[in-house]
């Protein structure tokens, strides 16, 4: 769209008169097409297709779940909030219900069952 604006403006036998009319008829297409794409990214933001799953993953889920059953048998020498954070997962809680109830995030919980796998294998390899 810039060349061709600045060939238009070195064309030598430029029709000056014309010149306001083109710039309007211009900035209307670039405003009607500005128009269509924010209304086509809004319909899509709202198509429930086209809304992002939840972020626990099924595949996460059924693993964490059948570790933390693993690891719930393991747990007398683990912190309360430990015991608590692996006994909420085997309960069949999100990441995301285990971080609002412990007062953290969905990544700190991750990070925490982190810890605790590492723990795990630490003392059980």
């Amino acid at each position: 769209m810039q060349e061709a604006i600045i060939r238009g403006a070195e064309f030598d036998r430029l029709d000056m008169d014309r010149v306001p009319q083109f710039l309007t008829r211009l900035v209307t297409r670039l405003c009607v097409d500005e128009a269509r794409h924010n209304a086509i990214v809004k319909k899509m933001a709202s198509h429930p297709r086209l809304i992002p799953h939840s972020a626990d993953d099924l595949v996460d889920v059924v693993c964490d779940n059948a570790e933390a059953q693993w690891l719930a048998a393991r747990l007398e020498a683990f912190s309360p909030k430990d015991r608590k954070l692996v006994l909420m997962l085997t309960s069949g809680f999100t990441r995301k219900e285990i971080a609002e109830e412990l007062g953290t995030t969905p990544q700190g919980t991750h990070s925490a069952l982190y810890r605790i796998r590492k723990k795990m294998v630490e003392r059980y390899g």
